[in-house]
């Protein structure tokens, strides 16, 4: 065959060159740069077009499927230099074969790794922005930028350097992740808009682009719609410049220059204190990151703008923010001597601490973002009464006449409280915890703005203000930039708000207020104490007279808390004792002094307005009052000693090893002494290093026999040793001291006398207050508002009137402790148990729960928790069937935490052990042989469960039958009792053919935790397998690859409808010899198939 005519030779490289020269754009960052957009790669690098291509190459045709496949799927852009490269007589796309065959496809072509064929590669490499795993780029300076245009001016300019606003072309953003950005396509622009950040060219300030475009990186993890969301980072020549979306709005301060019209407008109003909400939301996120912003102002929130609706308000410039180690606080950074590094922001919305700090090495508070939000909510309040925001001298002049001002509007009067009462408060907690006489933290701040935004709903609670401008209460000022939102010489009380403790609130009442005298109706003796009483409260008229009254404010405060604002009436009750909302939460305590003696009024609660110092003498002195009557009067309580001497007591059953407080501080094997007290320690671990942990290891165990320096310990020790010796016990048992933690011997041999170490304990300690072993948990306590006031009759009775702190269900069962999975099977486990929460001590025993406050509180459904003798009480109170009562622990215990996931199987063994002796029965795997088919029929609650690695070298094996295997919360199928048939035929029960599957967990091998069963087909669509299978996990799976097994059906003849049959799902992983093996991968319950009697469907 004749060769191609030269001309025709390469006319198909040639067609293709022009056409993609044809689909160069101009842009970049002097609107100069050409660049191909990459989603034309693909319209023009096809499978076909590339075959066509191919045709006049040299390529072997064997070859043309295999390398177009390549070019499609990883080569465009060498496929288009190559072509771009053909020329006369020589044609370059047939490199092709080597270059794929050296590995050099599109993934070289990117950043400043652009090494090949100089002339065409950057208009075909300008970068994608956006993605999930890039967020810095390194840029060639003549890589081209994807920007269809760029404004001439910058939008703004500031110390750091200037924001523009550019169109980026749509395929170079990675809309998948900016759906919003997506969203405004379509308009007149073909580009998407962005706001670039271009750093100043000073080297003095790159340090603080590294650091913006680091806190960025990190911000893409946090999630919040009102936190701004940056596209990328890159450096290009000496360009150092950040995208993000562009703001159509402009910031906060232009919303409020160009919109005054919608301070008259409901729904503007409405969207506005949700925005604030969401800000304080946001900010709560960072802090929780522990993340200072340091330059809250309304020039750094943004507004986005929305097609439907007003839009989200974001908080952006994070460039003086700083990102700490997670838990470390201001405390333990001034400890640790680390100082903040960063500038400060801008003067305006510093706080009053400033002024102390400057310049020392000093680390700041994230409540220094509080104070900023402050002096916006302040400027936003003085922007709703029509009056120039300029705050200084002009804001303390005129707080008061401010309120008088919003006080028809319920919604502003509570902002402005919030701010003067809790934001704007000079004092700073260096923890970053919440408390009534620091500044607040963004968490409670949510709530209190979640409450305002929830009642704006209400008719009435949010009305426009409409006063004549100007007021003549109120001298107007321009709005200066220079001026400062920080203490003036002369400070106003009310603006700088320090809540006041018991030492400022005490004194003799002598108010006309109403309040005082039906709260102290009860205990004066005037009525009968069994009986209590009620009354309506008007929150406006409380709001009023507390500005004189004590007591009135004390009780307003504490409806405050609990989210009541007015214009309401709430209904209260008052026992004598107590005053608290009717059907809701107490309120208050009402106490006369312990050492009143016989003139102690009738009904009235002797009590401690204020509590002894932790860690006192006195308060030791209450903890052995305690143990001493629980032992005196207490039998059930004592356990094994030697009668009801308290000097007597010793524990029969010691653990193996226990930590020996006297003379010397060691580790003592329990063989070597004699039978004696010992105190358990019950605590959180906490998310520590390797380093921060103190525990007993192979290596250092000898060391640790021979003593072990004080100071050494963990504070949350070192708290557990002061208590003990405070009450005289000499050995402690704490577990990361006492069980060799890297012993795998010990630790299995230990683990299952964890139920003898807890139930022969003199008593428990309980860490309810410590996140870690690093905390403690004997730090001083915020103390207490006290009003004491005297009756007007003759007798001059005495009273102290306290917010109310008695809530043992809030401080320990829903406490940070409890929520650990060790703890449940500790706690009831344990005879008796002294629980350290932040606002109290509680003695926990089983005649009750008595308070540090000497009060003492009813057992609740959880109490049985506390049964010295668990499961007694326990089993009365669910006396209608004891299965409901392993049912509620299991759910419970399988929503609570672990450091380690491994340990959820064993966490829990000594509390199964206690409950199958008392049921007369068999344990393992969370299943009890009495109750085996129903808690079978188990399924996740909510989210996905996950499977748990097995603990290195471990010799337990857990089936994936037992929800021991994953971690998750889980609930059972809710069946009636009494109208269920098991089909016994259908499954063998494995505690009925081996005994090594009672042992509590498998320690013999695999075959033992074996569930053998019939399995049975399912015939349903695949939508119906996903209606009514309840997954485990979230595996795919299809209908046919699915097997059932029985295990219980409704009774026909029960009255039910659409009798359903309860089945096990099962997958197939493998087999055995004559047998086939599944694990089980959810739950059902189903209709029998009428064609297929042993099929089930939906």
């Amino acid at each position: 065959m004749a060769p191609p005519k030269r001309q025709e030779k390469y006319s198909e490289l040639s067609t293709l060159s022009k056409q993609v020269k044809a689909r160069y754009l101009k842009g970049g960052s002097q609107s100069n740069e050409e660049f191909l957009p990459y989603d034309v790669l693909g319209e023009l690098v096809t499978k076909q077009s590339v075959l066509s291509a191919f045709k006049s190459t040299v390529i072997d045709k064997e070859k043309y499927d295999d390398l177009a496949k390549w070019v499609v799927e990883s080569g465009k852009r060498l496929f288009l230099i190559l072509v771009l490269l053909t020329r006369g007589e020589a044609e370059q796309l047939s490199w092709l074969e080597e270059l794929k065959d050296d590995g050099v496809d599109d993934s070289e072509w990117e950043d400043n790794d652009l090494q090949l064929f100089e002339t065409h590669q950057w208009p075909l490499s300008s970068p994608i922005f956006g993605g999930s795993t890039k967020f810095r780029h390194q840029l060639d300076i003549r890589q081209p930028l994807p920007y269809l245009n760029i404004a001439k001016k910058p939008a703004s300019s500031g110390f750091f350097g200037e924001v523009s606003r550019a169109e980026i072309h749509p395929a170079h953003i990675d809309l998948q992740r900016f759906p919003a950005l997506g969203a405004k396509l379509g308009s007149s622009s073909n580009g998407i808009a962005i706001a670039i950040k271009k750093a100043k060219d000073n080297e003095d300030l790159y340090e603080f682009f590294d650091k913006e475009t680091s806190n960025l990186k990190a911000l893409q993890e946090i999630v919040s719609p009102h936190l701004i969301q940056p596209i990328a980072a890159y450096q290009r020549g000496s360009e150092r410049c950040l995208t993000f979306p562009w703001a159509d709005g402009g910031n906060l301060g232009n919303y409020w220059e160009g919109y005054e019209k919608d301070r008259q407008d409901l729904g503007s109003l409405r969207w506005l204190i949700a925005q604030f909400t969401g800000l304080f939301s946001a900010l709560h996120i960072l802090h929780k990151q522990n993340c200072r912003h340091g330059d809250l102002k309304p020039e750094n929130i943004l507004w986005f703008k929305e097609r439907r609706g007003k839009g989200t308000l974001r908080i952006a410039d994070l460039g003086l923010a700083r990102f700490h180690e997670r838990d470390a606080d201001t405390k333990k950074r001034n400890f640790k001597g680390m100082s903040t590094m960063t500038p400060s922001g801008t003067s305006r919305y510093e706080p009053p601490e400033m002024d102390d700090t400057r310049g020392k090495d000093i680390s700041r508070s994230r409540q220094y973002d509080i104070w900023s939000m402050g002096c916006i909510t302040i400027e936003l309040l003085i922007w709703l009464i029509k009056t120039s925001y300029s705050v200084n001298d002009y804001v303390v002049s005129c707080l008061d006449i401010m309120e008088k001002q919003l006080e028809n509007s319920a919604a502003y009067t509570a902002l402005l409280k919030l701010v003067r009462e809790r934001i704007l408060v000079i004092d700073v907690s260096e923890d970053y915890v919440s408390s009534p006489n620091h500044r607040e933290i963004a968490g409670e701040l949510c709530v209190s703005m979640l409450n305002i935004q929830k009642h704006c709903e209400d008719q009435g609670y949010l009305t426009s203000i409409d006063l004549k401008y100007p007021s003549s209460d109120i001298s107007a000022a321009q709005y200066k930039k220079e001026e400062l939102l920080t203490v003036p010489e002369t400070p106003d009380p009310h603006l700088l708000y320090k809540t006041e403790t018991s030492e400022g609130l005490l004194g003799t009442q002598g108010t006309t207020s109403k309040i005082p005298r039906v709260l102290l109706r009860a205990p004066t003796g005037e009525n009968d104490p069994n009986q209590s009483s009620h009354f309506e409260c008007d929150l406006s008229e409380l709001e009023s007279s507390s500005r004189a009254c004590g007591l009135c404010r004390l009780l307003l405060d504490s409806l405050y808390r609990h989210g009541e604002r007015p214009p309401k009436t709430v209904p209260l009750r008052c026992d004598g004792a107590v005053v608290g909302i009717e059907n809701g939460p107490n309120l208050l305590s009402i106490y006369v002094d312990p050492q009143i003696g016989p003139d102690r009024p009738e009904g009235a609660q002797l009590g401690l307005a204020k509590l002894p110092a932790q860690g006192s003498r006195e308060q030791f002195t209450l903890l052995k009052e305690w143990i001493k009557a629980c032992d005196k009067t207490h039998g059930s309580c004592r356990g094994n000693h030697d009668g009801g001497n308290n000097e007597n007591y010793y524990a029969s059953t010691m653990p193996t090893r226990l930590v020996e407080l006297e003379p010397t501080l060691r580790i003592v094997e329990s063989s070597q002494i004699k039978p004696s007290r010992y105190i358990a320690l019950s605590h959180c671990w906490g998310k520590l290093s390797e380093s921060e942990r103190f525990c007993a290891f192979n290596h250092n165990i000898s060391q640790l026999k021979e003593s072990i320096k004080f100071n050494a310990l963990p504070k949350t020790f070192r708290d557990a040793i002061t208590v003990a010796r405070g009450i005289g016990v000499s050995y402690l048992w704490i577990d990361s001291l006492c069980i060799i933690q890297d012993n795998k011997d010990d630790w299995e041999h230990e683990l299952i006398r964890m139920e003898q170490v807890f139930s022969s304990a003199y008593c428990t300690i309980a860490a309810s207050s410590s996140v870690d072993s690093l905390k403690g948990f004997l730090d001083d306590r915020e103390p207490r508002a006290c009003v004491k006031i005297e009756t007007s009759d003759k007798s001059k009775k005495t009273f102290y009137v306290c917010p109310n702190i008695d809530d043992f269900h809030r401080d320990v069962d829903l406490g940070e402790l409890n929520s650990r999975g060790w703890v449940l099977q500790e706690r009831a486990l344990s005879r008796r148990t002294i629980f350290y929460t932040s606002t109290q001590v509680y003695w926990e025993c089983g005649e009750g729960v008595h308070c540090e406050t000497l009060a003492r509180l009813q057992n609740s459904k959880a109490a049985f928790l506390g049964d010295a003798n668990f499961p007694d009480s326990a089993l009365e109170y669910y006396r209608d069937g004891r299965q409901m009562l392993v049912q509620d622990l299991y759910e419970r215990y399988s929503g609570l935490k672990f450091t380690k996931d491994w340990d959820r199987p064993v966490a829990i063994l000594g509390l199964q052990e206690r409950l199958a002796k008392a049921f007369k029965t068999q344990a393992a795997y969370g299943f009890f042989d009495t109750y085996f088919a129903r808690l079978l029929l188990w399924k996740r609650r909510d989210r996905w469960m996950t499977r748990i690695t097995q603990r290195p070298g471990s010799r337990y094996h857990v089936p994936t039958w037992s929800w021991f295997s994953k971690v998750g919360a889980i609930k059972y199928l809710d069946l009636k009792f009494q109208e269920t048939n098991w089909a016994v035929d259908d499954f063998e029960n494995p505690f009925k053919y081996s005994a090594a599957f009672s042992s509590g967990i498998s320690s013999t091998g695999e075959q033992n935790c074996m569930l053998r069963g019939r399995a049975r087909k399912l015939t349903m669509s695949k939508l119906d397998m996903l209606r009514c299978i309840t997954f485990d996990e979230g595996q795919e799976f299809e209908v046919k690859d699915l097997r059932c097994v029985l295990i219980g059906q409704d009774k026909i003849g029960s009255g039910l409808e659409n009798v359903k049959y309860h089945v096990l799902i099962i997958h197939e992983v493998g087999d055995l010899p004559g047998e086939c093996v599944y694990e089980r991968v959810g739950v059902a319950s189903l209709k029998p198939d009428i064609r297929a009697p042993f099929e089930y469907t939906a």
